[in-house]
């Protein structure tokens, strides 16, 4: 059965359904260059002294990942002081409601509802049963005993909204409990950040050191989307700025705060003037998945043995599905399951069968601006797409982070696509099949060819007509190699190649994807060496 019966099948099978993406471990995420370069920078900062916001997209904190890294940002940590939320989530207000689930909205939903609480998947490497935030003692009692029966749900909010309940704890008071006092909660701080190791003074014979201090000062972590006001958020901070600098400790022994957030949880205007780089810096989670982060997951799920040629083939296919998804990962490892290779058209049906309902198109009306995409964050006319999950930059590109607009068969940008990936595979190794080739050329000229006239005969109709002197035999291109075989004693077989390499590589620089007769040759091609005997 041919790549292309494969994929039809597939893509008929699929019924609108998007296949499920193959399970793989949970950590594999913070090992990925891209996360963990993002989660680097944060840490860096923090334990600089410095407080950060971090900003995410709407879709990334839907999904739980937002949870998931920060998580993982607060296991960098010496001593993490998270802060329980004043709003439950969908699933611990039904849970304290008793009254069924809310559907939590996929990631990467593009606004599409869900018909129906999702099953939980074992191997869902972004849901944690404790998600380091204790939601259960002290503030989960106060969620349940404030729930009633009859209480409400707010279809697509993601919220439990109870009746009958009275006014959340404040922000102050649950860090209060949370620090395991009854008030004053930034005095608190400021003892722990007196007593870590790096700031201790060591001649106070009230509090001595037993080797249990920390090696740095507390760290704070407030949700935005977990907190009902963000003008609470920017009060607190401002207080404890004004405590931490009245108390006489420098940047790097204060204790510091991350508040994690989406824009509109925590809009920066909320910190008041006066505060400089210095103060707050924000992170944005842009510009953090990169093609390494594809092709290294990719990587991770090897294919079954095969010979050199299928193993070239496959890196090939490899890359189209890392430049074709961008930077939906995800969609990566389900589109290599659907699509084993093939032409553009059977990619294209493929793609079509692991996207989603595509809902309400967001349209690519932003510029394409480079200095956009190469920017720490977003730029204000996408700054909107950016909040709902549509777009991302990656590889130095603003690129939709669902590809639905891949699949119009009047645009060439999947053909570009392509082609940018077999490009970033094949050239270099026709550019060593090249220089291998020039390597042996005199031993292969014909009795009584010199070197001189060969190069002379290799020269290009463009040379010849400007009168052009031929190139030295290091520097001839592949085509001309081609043109001047004639000369050279070389079986069918490698001027068969010889030829098939020519032509791929004209029709790569080109911008011309080639299909997958076109690839089966190349590849064959690339893996026999000039100097083999020919066996045929």
């Amino acid at each position: 059965m041919t790549h292309t019966a494969r994929n039809e099948g597939a893509t008929a099978g699929g019924s609108g359904t998007v296949p499920p993406a193959p399970p793989f471990a949970r950590q594999d995420l913070v090992r990925l260059p891209g996360p963990r370069r993002h989660l680097d920078r944060l840490e860096q900062d923090l334990r600089a002294g410095l407080n950060c916001v971090w900003y995410f997209p709407d879709t990334v904190v839907e999904s739980g990942r937002a949870d998931f890294f920060l998580r993982e940002l607060m296991g960098r940590l010496e001593e993490s002081v998270p802060v329980p939320g004043s709003i439950a989530s969908a699933e611990d207000g039904a849970r304290a409601a008793g009254s069924g689930t809310i559907p939590f909205p996929a990631q990467r939903s593009a606004g599409a509802t869900p018909d129906g609480p999702p099953a939980r998947d074992p191997f869902d490497p972004w849901h944690e049963e404790d998600d380091g935030f204790d939601t259960d003692d002290p503030y989960g009692a106060l969620l349940g005993s404030a729930a009633t029966a009859s209480a409400p749900v707010v279809p697509g909010a993601g919220i439990f909204v109870p009746q009958n309940t009275a006014s959340p704890m404040s922000l102050i008071d649950r860090l209060a409990k949370e620090l395991g006092v009854t008030d004053a909660p930034l005095n608190e701080l400021l003892r722990r950040a007196h007593r870590c190791r790096e700031g201790y003074p060591a001649d106070d014979p009230d509090d001595e050191d037993d080797g249990s201090a920390p090696d740095s000062p507390p760290t704070v972590v407030v949700r935005g989307w977990e907190e009902h006001s963000a003008e609470e958020i920017g009060q607190l901070f401002r207080a404890a700025h004004a405590a931490f600098r009245e108390a006489g400790l420098s940047a790097e022994r204060r204790p510091r705060f991350l508040f994690a957030a989406r824009v509109r949880d925590l809009p920066s205007k909320v910190f008041g003037v006066g505060l400089g780089p210095s103060d707050v810096t924000v992170h944005w989670w842009w510009r953090v998945w990169t093609r390494l982060d594809s092709e290294v997951l990719l990587a991770w799920r090897p294919r079954p043995p095969a010979t050199a040629a299928q193993a070239l083939l496959d890196r090939v296919t490899d890359a189209v599905v890392a430049e074709v998804c961008g930077p939906d990962v995800d969609r990566a490892l389900v589109l290599r399951e659907v699509w084993k290779g093939g032409d553009v058209e059977s990619l294209r049906r493929a793609l079509a069968a692991t996207l989603p309902d595509p809902g309400k198109d967001p349209g690519r009306n932003w510029s394409r601006r480079m200095s956009t995409a190469h920017a720490s964050l977003p730029s204000a006319e996408i700054r909107d797409a950016w909040e709902t999950g549509s777009v991302d930059s990656w590889d130095g590109r603003v690129r939709p982070v669902l590809a639905h607009h891949l699949l119009d068969p009047d645009s060439n940008e999947l053909h570009i696509l392509v082609c940018h990936a077999q490009n970033r595979v094949l050239l270099p190794l026709i550019e060593e099949a090249r220089i291998s080739l020039t390597e042996v050329v005199p031993g292969l000229l014909r009795r009584g060819i010199a070197l001189d006239y060969f190069r002379d005969q290799a020269r290009s109709d463009y040379q010849v007509r400007n009168r052009l002197p031929a190139a030295p035999l290091a520097e001839l291109e592949i085509g001309d190699l081609s043109r001047a075989a004639r000369l050279l004693v070389l079986s069918t077989d490698q001027q068969d190649r010889l030829r098939t390499l020519s032509k791929a590589r004209n029709h790569l620089s080109h911008l011309q994807p080639l299909g997958q007769e076109k690839l089966v040759a190349v590849t064959k091609a690339l893996t026999t060496d000039w100097a083999a005997d020919d066996e045929s």
